[in-house]
């Protein structure tokens, strides 16, 4: 059974998560923890960390990729 998380039910605006990377609308790159992204010229999120060097094409997907990595 997949735990539920209250960002879920009352939406990801409300998760410091998604409203970090959000502010990749007005500036180019952000720091969540380990990770560095940037969001490059093409519009592509890049997700760099120790060893890691992904991307995402939208901005849930790197959200989705971020809360998905273990800890």
């Amino acid at each position: 059974m997949d735990q539920t998380t209250i960002f879920e039910l009352n939406g990801n605006q409300s998760d410091p998560v998604y409203e970090e990377l959000s502010k990749l609308r007005d500036i180019t790159q952000v720091k969540i923890g380990p990770y560095t992204i940037t969001k490059n010229q093409f519009g592509l999120y890049e997700i760099e960390s120790k060893g890691i060097h992904d991307c995402a094409s939208t901005l849930e997907k790197c959200y989705e990729y971020i809360c998905t990595q273990p800890r």
